[in-house]
Parts: C-alpha cells; sequence; structure tokens
C-alpha cells in the first residue's frame, strides 16, 4: 500500500505550483544531482547522495531541480486512481 516514484528530473525542472490537500506521508530520497523543495514555513535543498525530507499530510509545497537530479520518492498510503 506504498506508492514509489523513480524521479529524473533536469537541471531547471519545477513545479511552480503550490501541491495542496495531499493526503499522504511522503519521503524524498535524492539520488544524484541537487533538489529544493519548499514549504509554506521552511526551504530545504537536498544537495549530497542520500539527503532526504520527509513530510505529512496537508504539508503544501513546491520543488525545483538546481541540477540534473534523481530522486526516489516513497508516499503512503496509495491514492486509488479514480475513473
Amino acid at each position: 500500500h506504498v506508492e514509489i516514484k523513480w524521479g529524473n528530473h533536469p537541471e531547471g525542472d519545477k513545479r511552480e505550483e503550490w501541491v495542496t490537500g495531499e493526503t499522504r506521508i511522503t519521503i524524498a530520497i535524492l539520488i544524484t544531482g541537487k533538489f529544493v523543495l519548499e514549504f509554506l514555513d521552511q526551504k530545504v535543498e537536498l544537495v549530497n547522495q542520500g539527503d532526504y525530507v520527509m513530510w505529512g499530510p496537508g504539508m503544501d509545497h513546491h520543488w525545483e531541480a538546481l541540477e540534473k537530479s534523481v530522486l526516489l520518492t516513497i508516499r503512503w498510503p496509495s491514492v486509488t486512481a479514480k475513473d
């Protein structure tokens, strides 16, 4: 009942819109590159291989790849796709 995502992000890739209404717990682990996630109350930079950030439901955020980056993201519980 988890979701696992391998994300390849070219330098400058970003999600400018805020992610809102999230209902899952998420952990994002940096495999390579440099990546930043911004929450309403803090900015987290992942710069070293293995750096990670974890957040819970209701934590609005957006992100940007500061250089070509690979992230492993794990979310739980899984959200059932809607028809």
